[in-house]
């Protein structure tokens, strides 16, 4: 029987408060994506934005599902290996964050998606993604280790 860690284990208190700090500023700035939506939908008309917004959510889904498999792949290897997959989470991550962007209606994190997709901003955002979660991905690197 396969016996998975407490969940507690998973997500430290330091990494909690990150998390939620993470997400009150992805919130404010959320609200002022949905601002300059309200202002532009006044200018180029309510349809042409619906049109727009949903193309890129498109874009955001097909993006991420192409390069996901060959991605998870890898990691999935190197695990198997007895590696720490550190490139490989950090692509994964910034992959997943920039097709979120682009998934999620707005402007501006359609451009912050766009520049995920640039690889000199991918490694940063998955270096400091990965450095931000470091803690609780190495216990679950130790788990599926195990686990394998």
């Amino acid at each position: 029987m396969r016996r998975h860690p407490p969940f507690h284990t998973l997500v430290h208190t330091e990494g909690l408060a990150r998390l939620l700090f993470a997400g009150l500023f992805l919130s404010l700035f959320l609200l002022c994506d949905g601002y300059v939506l309200i202002l532009l939908s006044r200018l180029i008309g309510i349809y042409l934005l619906l049109a727009i917004t949903a193309s890129t959510g498109l874009i955001g889904v097909i993006v991420v599902l192409s390069s996901h498999r060959a991605r998870a792949r890898e990691l999935k290897r190197r695990v198997a290996e007895g590696v720490y997959p550190t490139t490989e989470i950090r692509r994964l991550l910034a992959l997943l964050a920039a097709g979120a962007c682009l998934i999620v209606p707005g402007f501006a994190t359609d451009g912050l998606g766009i520049l995920l997709l640039l690889p000199p901003v991918r490694s940063l955002i998955g270096w400091a993604l990965e450095s931000l979660f470091r803690p609780s991905l190495r216990e679950l690197y130790e788990y599926l280790r195990i686990d394998h």
